[in-house]
């Protein structure tokens, strides 16, 4: 008799047994939302420091050796998945004595991932090669990174279809006429002098649209212009004759429309570059023309550096590092490699298009 008094007891508190185990599974799948929020939070604030790192080895291995080659990966995308799969059984032994076998099984699965695509088009990749020489050597004693900078801008202005503004052509030409030689500063003085004119008629324009009636000017049939626009072009075709390019730039009126988003990539990466050697405003110089990136060996970084970067080269191990004081300077130049290497802009029918304007919103 008490035999039979425990297995009934056996057999009605195992239900009880079941029920929160089952209870046990329920709650620990219903906190599925909370870790993945967590999750998504955790991943996205690795986003600085994968972009601060990258930057920052980059730097590192241009101050061991000047003459490397830019790495830069582009982000695109990314995934965080949080699956939770639980389970429980309550198992009875019906040929013996009242037992019962309950068992629970949990399982999380947590998968992080960002979707990368690496620099491989040699245009964006010397870009970045001189935004790096320009960190390493801010003084630039010479002005060769100066000058090589502003015939990337005549070679985007030209490509793209993008009239800068006076200020930025007329330093373009006065840098470039620092190493011409021969016939060609005779060439860039005459330059100036036309495109200072034309800038001129150009704002002078530009000032009284009310009281300016633009004639209709049809080309090929459909293309309608005005005295501005074809101020615009005519400073553009100008402006291909400051740089010694390889090929003589197509007329925009015989070339195919271009992506509207390529063309503000290119604005973009025409005003990274001028940030790089502008004179600077408001009586401050140019923050990036003045030193704010530390290198040296590994015991000369100090313990109070905001961010180091980590370079194992030919000439051993080079360290580069950001004092406290140069963090918002580092930030900006971050900022400036985002917006050279950008993220590939699809060339879609379905996108607009568009001729580029203008490097300034005045135009």
């Amino acid at each position: 008799m008490p035999q039979a008094r425990r297995q009934t007891q056996l057999f009605v508190r195992a239900p009880r047994r079941g029920a929160i185990l089952a209870l046990a599974v329920c709650l620990l799948c219903g906190c599925t939302h909370v870790k993945l929020q967590r999750k998504t939070i955790s991943q996205g604030a690795t986003l600085t420091e994968f972009q601060y790192d990258q930057v920052l080895d980059n730097l590192a291995m241009f101050a061991c050796d000047p003459d490397s080659l830019a790495w830069h990966l582009k982000i695109n995308g990314g995934v965080v998945q949080v699956a939770d799969q639980g389970l429980g059984t309550i198992a009875a032994n019906v040929g013996g004595p009242a037992q019962w076998a309950p068992t629970l099984g949990l399982q999380r699965n947590i998968l992080h991932q960002w979707n990368v695509d690496p620099v491989i088009e040699s245009d964006d990749l010397e870009l970045l090669q001189l935004a790096y020489r320009k960190a390493i050597n801010p003084f630039d004693p010479d002005s060769s990174i100066k000058r090589e900078i502003y015939e990337q801008v005549c070679e985007l202005s030209c490509s793209y279809h993008i009239v800068l503004s006076r200020d930025v052509s007329l330093a373009m030409i006065d840098a470039l006429r620092e190493s011409a030689y021969g016939d060609k500063p005779q060439k860039l003085d005459a330059i100036r002098t036309e495109l200072v004119r034309m800038y001129d008629e150009m704002e002078a324009l530009s000032a009284r649209p009310a009281q300016y009636q633009p004639e209709q000017i049809f080309i090929n049939g459909n293309q309608i212009l005005s005295r501005l626009e074809f101020l615009k072009e005519d400073i553009v075709k100008l402006t291909s004759a400051v740089c010694d390019l390889p090929y003589v730039p197509v007329h925009s009126f015989n070339r195919p429309r271009r992506n509207a988003g390529l063309i503000d990539q290119a604005q973009d990466k025409i005003d990274s570059l001028v940030k790089l050697v502008d004179a600077g405003g408001d009586g401050q110089p140019n923050q990036f023309s003045i030193p704010w990136l530390a290198h040296g060996c590994k015991n000369d970084v100090p313990r109070c550096a905001c961010h180091v970067g980590h370079y194992c080269g030919c000439a051993g191990d080079c360290y580069v590092w950001v004092a406290p004081g140069r963090a918002r300077t580092f930030r900006d130049f971050v900022l400036i490699v985002l917006s050279l290497a950008p993220p590939d802009e699809q060339d879609m029918a379905s996108q607009p298009i568009g001729i580029g304007a203008a490097n300034s919103p005045s135009f």
